[in-house]
């Protein structure tokens, strides 16, 4: 439950600081990551097996952080992006496992989900700064 609570406080911290600090692509990225986290969160995951509707929320996310990559004058977007399609890479190769390796499915789309939001947050940092150079 910790972890849990710990997970989405990173995701509205950064949210928050996106919209504060940052320009409409982290903006953008924000509204996604807080998105897929509340559709993830209505989901009733287990992980013990490929988790579909995890999959399928993972997937739309890596469509629009693909969408902003290609669009942005931006390079962190295709960070966040790249470390989204490890993600969903992770819900892929546990398609092949033998095992119950539950624990480590779960951890890996938790590692990979907290890149991606570093990268929005080096992305917020890096614009806020930016802006306080250019006197805005």
């Amino acid at each position: 439950m910790f972890l849990e609570l710990l997970a989405i406080a990173t995701v509205v911290i950064a949210a928050f600081l996106a919209f504060g600090w940052g320009g409409r692509d982290e903006q953008l990225a924000a509204i996604g990551f807080l998105a897929a986290t509340l559709a993830t969160r209505l989901i009733q995951a287990n992980y013990t097996h490929i988790e579909m509707s995890v999959l399928a929320v993972d997937f739309g996310l890596l469509l629009g952080l693909l969408a902003l990559a290609l669009t942005s004058d931006r390079f962190w977007p295709m960070y966040a992006a790249a470390f989204q399609l490890l993600a969903l890479l992770v819900h892929v190769g546990s398609l092949t496992e033998q095992g119950n390796y539950a624990w480590a499915y779960a951890v890996a789309l938790i590692f990979w989900s907290y890149a991606v939001i570093a990268a929005l947050l080096a992305g917020t940092w890096l614009e806020g700064r930016s802006r306080r150079l250019a006197g805005l």
